[in-house]
């Protein structure tokens, strides 16, 4: 009787053990994905950019760029129309209604964004102009000249948290 009270102990200890491991690494798990998700998303836009330049250069667009919403807490691929009696090499501030959304992505519900950074620039918005590419960055309606405007993924219990930079030069970090 004593040895079954045991072992039944030790499958309860066990078991919390398990579960509680579990619901840690599905966060740890979810916040990963979400920002190789968020990367891969800034590079394919800057992919549509650069792979598009020789159609681009015929037609109404003038870039492709990302768009996060903090509130929603989702994020979207957007082309870039041409201003009106002006070139794309011209453009120097991101206006929403040049936008046009492509593609939106919403978060995993195991994380969320951070909208206001500690000592950080928070991007709203980044936007890529072939050739070189020209890289815009905004953060709460101005356009960021120099260093780079973040990203931070959060866990819904505040444990862990990523970071990704882009700067006015198009670099793209993550850590």
């Amino acid at each position: 009787m004593i040895e079954l009270i045991i072992v039944m102990g030790i499958s309860v200890i066990l078991s919390s053990i398990l579960l509680s491991y579990n619901h840690t690494t599905r966060q740890q798990l979810a916040l990963y994905a979400e920002e190789m998700k968020f990367v891969q998303t800034v590079f394919r836009a800057k992919s549509l950019a650069l792979s598009s330049y020789i159609q681009l250069s015929n037609s109404n667009i003038c870039g492709y760029g990302i768009h996060i919403d903090y509130v929603a807490m989702t994020y979207s691929i957007f082309s870039y129309n041409k201003p009106n009696n002006s070139s794309c090499k011209n453009i120097n501030s991101i206006d929403a209604d040049s936008k046009n959304m492509i593609s939106t992505f919403t978060l995993d519900p195991n994380v969320k964004f951070i909208s206001s950074p500690a000592g950080l620039t928070r991007l709203d918005d980044v936007l890529f102009i072939p050739p070189d590419p020209l890289t815009i960055v905004n953060s709460g309606g101005n356009t960021i000249i120099s260093g780079p405007a973040s990203v931070v993924i959060q866990t819904q219990d505040n444990s862990l948290s990523a970071r990704v930079n882009v700067n006015s030069a198009g670099l793209i970090d993550f850590r």
